[in-house]
C-alpha cells in the first residue's frame, strides 16, 4: 500500500516565515519519529498553491498561515475530498483548526483596557486588511464598551510583534499589542519593550503548541490506521487531538489570556 502523502503548506519566503518555521521544525520531528508512516511534501503558500496540492495527489494538507489564503484554498481541497488541517488559522468547517477566535481579540483588547483604568484608547495599526479589520474590530468594542477612541489613552498596537517600535513612541503609559510567544520574533518584541509598561494579548494555545497538537493527531490517526482517507481521516484526527475541537473546526474554550509581557508562555520555535 502506498503511504500517506501529506502536504505541508507553509510560508518559505517574507514576513511570515517565523509561521514556517514553527511548521516545518514540528513536520520534521514527527518524520524523524515515524520515517515509514507519510511521505511529507512542502509546499510554499503562495497563489494556486491548493491547485497544486490537489495535482499531485496528495491524501491531506497541513498548514496554512494566513487565513484568506486558507479561506480561499479550502473549497478547493473539499472538492477533491482532502481533509485540511489548520494549526494557525481558522478556515471554517470542514477544516479542523486549532486557532483561537479573532473575532474575541478585538474584544480582549478592549476588556484589558479597561480593566487598565482607561478612560480612552488609542489605536496603532499596520498595513494590510487583516490589520485594518481587526482595528475596525477594536474600534466598534470600544464603541460598545462606551470608550473613545482618541490619541493619549492606552495604547494598542495592532500589528507584527517584530514591527513593535514602529508604533510606540515616547510615553510611558501601558500598551497592549497581539502576541505569539512561540515564534522567534517574540525576543525581539521582548527586547523593543525594555522598561515600558507592555501587556501581551496572547493565545492559550502558542504557534508552537497549536503546530505541536496538529501534527501529533495527524501522526496519530495514520499510526492507528495508514488506510485512512477524507472524512474517515479527518475525524480520526479530530479523535486523535488533546484539544477538543468543537463542530466549527476550532478549539473548545480556547481563548485569548492577557498578561505583562515577560509572563507569557516560555514555548519557543520547533519546540
Amino acid at each position: 500500500m502506498l503511504r500517506p502523502r501529506i502536504a505541508v503548506v507553509a510560508p518559505l519566503t517574507g514576513p511570515r516565515t517565523v509561521w514556517g518555521t514553527v511548521l516545518l521544525g514540528r513536520v520534521d520531528r514527527a518524520r524523524s519519529a515515524c520515517p515509514d508512516l507519510a511521505e511529507w511534501h512542502v509546499y510554499d503558500e503562495i497563489p494556486g498553491v491548493a491547485e497544486a496540492v490537489v495535482g499531485a495527489g496528495c491524501t491531506a494538507v497541513v498548514g496554512h498561515s494566513h487565513a484568506v489564503g486558507a479561506r480561499n484554498a479550502l473549497p478547493v481541497y473539499q472538492a477533491a475530498g482532502l481533509p485540511c488541517f489548520l494549526p494557525f488559522v481558522r478556515a471554517g468547517a470542514p477544516a479542523l483548526s486549532w486557532a483561537p477566535d479573532e473575532d474575541a481579540l478585538a474584544r480582549t483588547i478592549v476588556e484589558g483596557a479597561v480593566a487598565l483604568g482607561a478612560k480612552a484608547l488609542s489605536v496603532a495599526h499596520d498595513e494590510g486588511p487583516a490589520w485594518a479589520a481587526l482595528a475596525h474590530g477594536v474600534g466598534a468594542a470600544a464603541a460598545a464598551a462606551e470608550l473613545a477612541l482618541r490619541p493619549g489613552g492606552v495604547l494598542a498596537v495592532l500589528a507584527p510583534q517584530e514591527r513593535f517600535e514602529r508604533f510606540v513612541r515616547g510615553g510611558a503609559g501601558p500598551v497592549l499589542i497581539p502576541v505569539d510567544c512561540g515564534l522567534g520574533s517574540f525576543g525581539v518584541l521582548a527586547g523593543m519593550a525594555d522598561g515600558r509598561e507592555v501587556w501581551a494579548v496572547h493565545p492559550q494555545m502558542c504557534a508552537v503548541r497549536r503546530a505541536r497538537t496538529a501534527v501529533t493527531a495527524l501522526v496519530g490517526a495514520l499510526d492507528a490506521d495508514p488506510a485512512l482517507r477524507g472524512e474517515a481521516l479527518r475525524e480520526a484526527v479530530r479523535a486523535c487531538s488533546v484539544a477538543l475541537l468543537d463542530p466549527r473546526g476550532g478549539v473548545l474554550g480556547d481563548g485569548w489570556r492577557l498578561s505583562r509581557l515577560g509572563s507569557v508562555c516560555p514555548a519557543r520555535e520547533g519546540g
